[in-house]
């Protein structure tokens, strides 16, 4: 590997044991029930990122710098007081990590997982108020791994559905799910749907508009997959804007008119509204 990705690992390393321990002797912030501690989630998050690092720059991941980590925690517990790490070192961390990040994107390969532990770690820092109300370059490198994450998503050969369920004149709210969604069965069946309509029983008719999108710029969903639950996480963080990115493409979209089964003897009487269906051939 070029030189210029090398890594100083036993110096990020020393970095995120002092910040580690920071945290550690400074006032956490709640944490749901049931799952793991800030300490553990942090440990986590450090062996990965160093790993990582090792294996970029080929190397075999070195035990002892957790062991280090470890006892540096250890040594320090109890401590009444820690000096928070320079500003100068923070600041050096984190470009590290934004370097990272960037050699993460370039590999050609779904690196994505260790995109998210790293935005993970940088997330924690904004909650210290040492780091987070610091000019050391943390909302820039955050906002990178979030770019990064979107970029490579929208790389990926997936497709996906936007559903919007609701109109103009009641309840609306959308929801991007797997697959090419396109029939009331399968839209029924979505987290979307069961939530709203248990929310708003009143709701005689839904109204829906689906439409299927793919990514890597493909031109149809020929040869794709459904997209993951890790690829409706990043999407869904970043809304709309998700498809605007050059990749995302909508192949095709269906107009439904799903009537909810508690009201169905009512409006037998009514005719259904026809459904539409077209393609985009881009």
């Amino acid at each position: 590997m070029d030189r210029e990705y090398k890594f100083n690992i036993p110096l990020t390393a020393e970095r995120l044991t002092a910040y580690a321990v920071e945290r550690q002797n400074g006032i956490e912030r709640h944490q749901p029930p049931g799952t793991p501690s800030w300490m553990e989630l942090r440990r986590f998050w450090t062996d990965t990122i160093l790993q990582g690092m090792a294996r970029l720059d080929g190397k075999t991941p070195d035990p002892n710098l957790m062991c280090w980590y470890d006892n540096g925690l250890n040594a320090a517990r109890g401590w009444p007081a820690v000096a928070p790490l320079p500003v100068e070192e923070q600041t050096a961390l984190i470009r590290d990590l934004g370097r990272y990040i960037s050699i993460l994107e370039a590999d050609g390969n779904d690196r994505r997982q260790q995109i998210t532990v790293t935005a993970d770690l940088l997330g924690d820092m904004v909650t210290h108020r040492s780091w987070g109300l610091t000019e050391n370059g943390l909302s820039q490198i955050r906002e990178q791994a979030e770019r990064s994450l979107l970029r490579m998503t929208a790389r990926m050969p997936i497709r996906f559905t936007r559903i919007v369920l609701g109109g103009e004149r009641g309840p609306c709210e959308q929801d991007f799910v797997s697959g090419a969604v396109t029939d009331a069965e399968t839209v029924k069946a979505t987290e979307l749907y069961g939530r709203m309509s248990r929310q708003h029983p009143e709701v005689t008719a839904w109204p829906v508009l689906c439409t299927v999108y793919v990514g890597r710029g493909l031109n149809s969903a020929t040869g794709t997959v459904d997209a993951t639950g890790f690829d409706l996480s990043i999407m869904r963080e970043a809304g709309d804007r998700f498809l605007k990115l050059p990749d995302i493409r909508p192949v095709g979209f269906r107009e439904l008119n799903i009537v909810a089964p508690e009201h169905i003897q009512a409006l037998m009487s009514e005719p259904d509204e026809p459904s539409q269906w077209e393609f985009y051939m881009l």
